[in-house]
């Protein structure tokens, strides 16, 4: 049992904690909303591959993202994941680890999302789109830096490059939050900044 609610214990304002539970107002502190994104990898010689869904609606329609979404009442975001990933490409099975989450304020046009991101080191396997997903596509892809512009190209079912302006941490990593995309190509969201940072970490 909780050791709050057996031995009675009262907070500063002398509430029990069922006191505090009733009377507590949820909508007092502003309440981001959680969303997760697979990102499937594949080591290639010129860089790697990476499975991304045409999104089939905004914002961002037509360009391509990570398979992903919102977390659902209830649902672990271990569950969101896999449950996304298989609504959007039909795949499922893949073991998924945390590798990132990312909780830039204006990542999102929509409203303050913070994402967990989730990552696959896997050999290619067919995916095809589903739910919100026109199109689901492994895209081979490079990163070639100069200076701290890196230069994304992916090569798929359309070719298109991004741009981002990278700031780095004190360790040397992509700092995500203030790295810029400068420009996005038929890159959804901040997906190609996130994409740059796990293929620095995991493939290259």
């Amino acid at each position: 049992m909780d050791g709050n609610k057996k031995t009675g214990k009262l907070d500063k304002n002398g509430k029990t904690l069922e006191e505090f539970l009733r009377s507590y107002d949820v909508t007092e502190y502003f309440r981001p909303s959680v969303t997760v994104d697979a990102v499937l990898l594949s080591k290639t010689n010129a860089g790697g591959k990476v499975l991304l869904i045409k999104r089939g609606g905004h914002p961002y329609i037509g360009d391509w993202a990570f398979p992903g979404g919102f977390v659902d009442e209830g649902e672990s975001c271990e569950e969101a994941v896999s449950r996304e990933l298989n609504e959007e490409t039909g795949i499922s099975g893949i073991p998924l680890y945390q590798a990132v989450t990312v909780s830039t304020p204006d990542r999102d046009p929509r409203w303050r999302n913070i994402t967990v991101v989730y990552c696959a080191l896997t050999e290619t396997v067919d995916a095809v789109g589903g739910d919100d997903a026109d199109d689901a596509c492994w895209f081979d892809f490079t990163c070639s830096a100069s200076g701290d512009i890196i230069t994304l190209t992916f090569t798929g079912d359309e070719s298109f490059t991004v741009k981002i302006k990278a700031v780095r941490d004190g360790r040397g990593k992509i700092d995500l939050n203030r790295t810029e995309i400068i420009e996005s190509g038929k890159a959804a969201f901040d997906h190609a900044k996130i994409l740059c940072y796990l293929y620095e970490e995991y493939l290259r």
